[in-house]
């Protein structure tokens, strides 16, 4: 039997020991430390007021209305509610500005805040996204599309082989509701941003 070397209290050492995994091996050390960082990385307190609060309205004769901004391939890390597993992926985030826009970095800063304030489903991400910008921006529309390879399906359960499985889902709030077109004309957008 493996000799307890870290404190009963340390939750990861505690299942690893029981698990018969020897603590004391080089290999392991500090490996239960490295756990607890890794999911603290994703349990970060996170308001969308601090990306979206400041925004910009039109000069001059300009006006923002209509013009849709799209920002494709925004790098989606998150961890899995149900195994605590990764899940890697990409965002793309788009919306229709009613006289304010924000600033273009904000988009992929929503992104991180969100998939990184609690371990989450991959679904409500999607919607929180297009909720925040609804809420601060006030735009005609917004749109979220995330696909991403989920942990718990390439490593436990089915095992699928990496990258062979993509989960796809999407959130669409205001006028991209209702018009087929200006939700075809977002996923254009994507196709032509992911062109690199």
């Amino acid at each position: 039997m493996a000799e307890r070397l870290i404190p009963e209290d340390h939750i990861m050492a505690q299942v690893l020991f029981e698990a018969g995994v020897n603590l004391a091996d080089p290999n392991f050390l500090g490996t239960s430390e490295r756990w607890l960082k890794y999911l603290h990385h994703y349990l970060q307190p996170y308001s969308a007021e601090q990306d979206l609060g400041v925004t910009f309205r039109p000069t001059g004769e300009g006006t923002y209305d209509h013009a849709m901004i799209v920002q494709v391939g925004i790098p989606y890390r998150a961890v899995c509610a149900h195994h605590l597993l990764p899940v890697l992926g990409t965002a793309h985030v788009g919306y229709i500005p009613n006289q304010k826009v924000v600033g273009l970095s904000k988009l992929s800063r929503v992104v991180y805040g969100i998939s990184h304030a609690m371990p989450s489903l991959q679904e409500d991400v999607c919607n929180r996204i297009t909720a925040e910008l609804m809420i601060y921006l006030a735009p005609l529309g917004a749109m979220c599309v995330i696909t991403a390879e989920h942990g718990c399906m390439a490593a436990r359960g089915v095992e699928e082989a990496a990258g062979c499985v993509q989960t796809v889902t999407s959130s669409v709030k205001g006028v991209f509701i209702g018009r087929i077109e200006t939700r075809q004309e977002f996923y254009d957008l994507i196709k032509i941003g992911s062109r690199r």
